[in-house]
């Protein structure tokens, strides 16, 4: 998704360099407070607690689309989302915006998945499921380039389980031309 997201900031008039850091949100949101970051890109908004006001820009959201490698893909698409109980999964780890959605849609209906692994690495969860190691849920909106790069399968899809992207800044007005564009906002004069 975050390919996506960036994919505007290239292709801008001026040349512009882009550091990407991965991390857990409140200490991406740290960083950004002490001015070391310019944006935090994040699947959930920032909440209170901080010491620093900061805000949140809804870039969008979508439903979960869950994939697996051809032959578990094949054995749960029939029943889905039922199929899911006690199927084995590999999920995005504890704590993180797609973790916490697809926790409550599995508990809204009953759903108990035999959870083989949590990643906070999304592209080494959908390399694992590609080996036909367990079901992965993925955002709607990536879930083609999932299905290309990775030669998954869909399971199911729904929109009962939502993903939202956010771009978390400490500015209401945003000043960056880069993040600008990212929000959709009009870049202040410089």
């Amino acid at each position: 998704m975050t390919q996506q997201i960036l994919q505007p900031v290239f292709a801008m008039p001026q040349v512009v360099h882009v550091v990407c850091r991965e991390g857990k949100v409140p200490d991406l949101l740290g960083q950004l407070t002490a001015h070391r970051l310019d944006v935090v890109l994040a699947d959930e908004p920032a909440t209170g607690g901080m010491k620093v006001r900061v805000f949140n820009h809804p870039l969008g959201e979508c439903g979960v689309t869950f994939c697996a490698g051809a032959r578990l893909a094949g054995a749960l698409r029939k029943g889905f989302p039922h199929s899911l109980h006690q199927a084995p999964a590999l999920l995005p780890a504890e704590g993180t915006g797609l973790r916490r959605a697809v926790d409550r849609w599995f508990q809204s209906l009953g759903i108990v998945p035999h959870v083989l692994g949590e990643f906070e690495d999304g592209a080494l969860m959908k390399v694992m499921a590609s080996d036909g190691r367990g079901f992965i849920p993925v955002p709607t909106l990536v879930a083609q380039e999932a299905l290309d790069r990775f030669s998954l399968r869909v399971i199911g899809a729904t929109e009962k389980c939502r993903e939202q992207f956010f771009a978390i800044t400490v500015d209401r007005r945003i000043h960056h031309p880069a993040v600008a564009v990212i929000t959709g906002t009009q870049a202040a004069e410089m």
